[in-house]
């Protein structure tokens, strides 16, 4: 057993005073109750106050004792074994066409894609994540940060897509995909120790696709080991697409009869992604699930790389401190 405050150890050597000391109080205390008592009440009451004396010492020591030790702070150590895991670089492929405008999530797909990235990667971009990407697709796609362990300039392009309010038709989910590849690439010529295995990506989208290839982008991602974990967002009845106020009002997306188009949720596309590359596939129906949704994606991507024995320890002081009040309690009932 070690202690994390050894200097309170030093306290224990005032106890035999104290004790004394509270002995000589006690004996004092009983010489002066003696003098109003009668003859006969001391004969018998003579050796039940000595036994008296000594428990009640006993316990004043007792719970003095254990509440020195509790101060400093007794702990056991002991050896764990525990795994080490391989660090995970982590592309996201985030949807920012005109559907994951829909409504149907609060405030919107998008932004509640882009409020629950950001919370994930400002509670959990330290476990196990290497470093971090960002690619936007929609009818076309863009990188918006190659891989960095700088957290903050994820967030950085994270709320630029929350600033940028112009309309982007269609949606092409092999563009993303084909540009998340070509970053993968450019970082492997700076790194040529980067490997593909240590990287994953993130796909988050409603599944509508307007684009083409898609098939053989899928095919060339798994080809060169990328894995795609595809996270589906939208509500089963979907939503309709706004593109601005006017007057306010709110106008939405409107086909040739004037009718508003509804954006809808293709999970079949997202699954096919997934299960393509040995990914694995997500719903979000209402935004919410999205955070857990990102965890879980780290704990099944991760990989153990080793074994480390390291050394934990275990606090004691609650222990004495219960024993002490313990103590403290039977004395003053005594």
């Amino acid at each position: 057993m070690t202690f994390g405050a050894p200097k309170f150890l030093y306290l224990l050597f005032s106890l035999p005073v104290a004790a004394l000391l509270f002995w000589i109080i006690l004996h004092q205390v009983e010489r002066v109750r003696r003098q109003f008592q009668m003859r006969q009440v001391l004969r018998t009451s003579n050796l039940s106050t000595r036994a008296r004396y000594f428990r009640l010492t006993l316990l004043f020591v007792l719970g003095c004792a254990s509440l020195i030790l509790a101060l400093a702070e007794p702990q056991v150590e002991h050896q764990k074994q525990r795994e080490i895991y391989q660090k995970i670089d982590v592309v996201f492929l985030l949807d920012n066409s005109l559907s994951m405008r829909a409504r149907d999530l609060a405030p919107s797909r998008l932004e509640r894609a882009r409020e629950e990235i950001q919370n994930f990667i400002i509670h959990k971009a330290n476990a196990n994540i290497g470093r971090m990407g960002l690619v936007s697709f929609s009818g076309s796609s863009v990188i918006l940060s190659y891989l960095t362990r700088d957290a903050s300039n994820i967030l950085f392009y994270l709320d630029y897509l929350e600033a940028e309010r112009l309309p982007t038709f269609g949606t092409d989910i092999a563009g993303g995909i084909k540009n998340g590849t070509m970053l993968v690439k450019k970082e492997q010529v700076l790194d040529q120790s980067l490997k593909t295995e240590n990287i994953i990506f993130v796909l988050i989208s409603d599944g509508e696709d307007n684009g083409k290839g898609l098939q053989d982008v899928v095919a060339k991602a798994a080809e060169e080991g990328l894995r795609i974990y595809s996270i589906g967002l939208g509500s089963q009845t979907g939503g309709y697409i706004p593109l601005g106020e006017q007057d306010g009002q709110t106008i939405y997306l409107v086909d040739e009869r004037g009718k508003k188009i509804l954006a809808t949720f293709d999970e079949g596309t997202l699954r096919w992604v997934a299960e393509a590359t040995r990914g694995l596939y997500y719903r979000s129906f209402t935004g919410n699930q999205l955070y857990q949704n990102l965890s879980d994606i780290l704990w099944n991507a991760r990989e153990v790389v080793g074994i480390e024995t390291v050394r934990e320890k275990t606090p004691l002081h609650y222990w004495f401190l219960m024993a002490g009040f313990a103590a403290l309690a039977l004395f003053l009932i005594n």
